[in-house]
């Protein structure tokens, strides 16, 4: 929509730059959409921790069912974006129809579901995504600086082929399908009619699997702090529901996508990183010196590393909590951390999108593509970690 330009007049006082939707204008987005914005990447990062899934140990125990702290996460991650998306959609829908990335650009569903299965081998085998990496390093998981290492290396194999070979790159911009078009709900409005009741339902199936699977209970297997009483307070407690968790990263969608125009990611942040070392030369057009908007994913990433050392930090610590006899905050072996994690970005940047870009956002947005990403993840990462444990 064409917004004119203040303009000054000899008659009159100056006017206001006009609003386009709620706390929005023409140069952007109100000083409070920044504050939430900040906030959600805090409390985000505070709330991985809590929810115990920044340790390998713990994430990975989710794809041989010992434990469904991942499951209850997602589930409430998605089902609260969904909601949350919903309103947005219908009180912002120009804002949020801009933000929608993953309705936009098609990589194919083939590709989609390559690049996730990759992903998901990767996260199985180092117990962890794209997305845990730097909440892991603020925990102090010791071989978390393997995760970065190995994820930093796929980014920059990745970008070399992007520079040299840019055919194979990113997916073009087309008419992805989404659930609504394949209902014939087009439109902001027809994405609420379909994502707020599917929303609901996820959380209330979340809600369901947490009365069925108690997470004091599914933690306590760990031992240490998990299994002793929980204190009174609330910030006390050594683990939170990962419920919660999923609903605090599903309300960020609305400030993440009212300041960045874009849903929640992780994964571009190492291919932004290796353009801006390279100045500009591989990858071009990702790095910090091209746009402002390539500042967002990283400084959002910086937010939920600062949430989860402080968190990690001041909180309540795991004393004892231990996995097969070893200490949940040592991680896997380093070179299994780095071969996952340069699996998981390089499987990510193949998909055109993470763990939370496909799985989460993409998701949430309806996307025909990222659902098939998103049971590709799971599926990769479920008959990988069965291999490992039961062959």
């Amino acid at each position: 929509t064409a917004v004119l330009s203040p303009h000054r007049s000899s008659m009159a006082a100056p006017l206001k730059e006009p609003l386009i939707e709620n706390g929005t204008t023409a140069s952007g987005p109100s000083p409070v959409w920044y504050l939430l914005w900040a906030l959600s990447g805090l409390f985000e990062g505070f709330a991985f921790r809590k929810a115990c899934i920044v340790y390998p140990a713990v994430l990975a125990d989710q794809f041989v069912f010992r434990n469904f702290a991942v499951l209850k996460f997602f589930i409430a991650a998605v089902g609260s974006s969904m909601v949350s998306q919903g309103l947005m959609s219908t009180v912002m829908p120009t804002v949020f129809s801009k933000s929608m990335d993953y309705g936009a650009n098609s990589y194919g569903n083939a590709r989609v579901a390559i690049g996730c299965a990759i992903l998901g081998v990767g996260m199985a085998i180092a117990g962890s995504g794209p997305s845990m990496f730097v909440p892991s390093l603020a925990c102090h998981v010791t071989t978390a600086t393997y995760l970065l290492a190995g994820g930093l290396v796929a980014a920059l194999a990745v970008a070399i082929v992007d520079t040299f070979a840019p055919a194979t790159g990113a997916g073009a911009p087309a008419d992805r399908q989404t659930l609504p078009k394949l209902l014939g709900k087009a439109g902001p409005g027809g994405y609420a009619a379909v994502a707020l009741p599917m929303g609901l339902v996820m959380l209330a199936a979340a809600v369901g699997l947490e009365s069925v699977v108690n997470y004091q209970e599914d933690m306590a297997r760990y031992g240490g702090a998990l299994a002793e009483p929980y204190p009174d307070a609330l910030l006390d407690y050594p683990a939170w529901p990962p419920i919660i968790g999923g609903m605090a990263l599903g309300l960020a969608q609305v400030p993440v996508r009212v300041v960045s125009g874009d849903g929640l990611g992780t994964a571009t942040s190492f291919s932004i990183l290796i353009s801006t070392l390279s100045l500009n030369t591989l990858s071009p057009g990702k790095s910090l010196l091209s746009s402002k908007k390539n500042w967002w994913q990283p400084a959002f990433v910086l937010l939920v590393f600062v949430g989860a050392f402080f968190c990690d930090t001041l909180g309540p610590s795991l004393k004892g909590a231990t996995s097969e006899g070893v200490p949940v905050e040592e991680g896997f072996p380093p070179m299994q951390m780095a071969l996952g994690a340069f699996l998981a970005i390089a499987g990510a940047r193949v998909a055109g999108g993470c763990t939370c870009g496909h799985g989460v956002s993409g998701t949430a947005e309806l996307s025909l593509e990222s659902f098939v990403g998103a049971a590709a993840i799971f599926g990769g990462a479920i008959a990988t970690k069965c291999i490992m444990v039961f062959t």
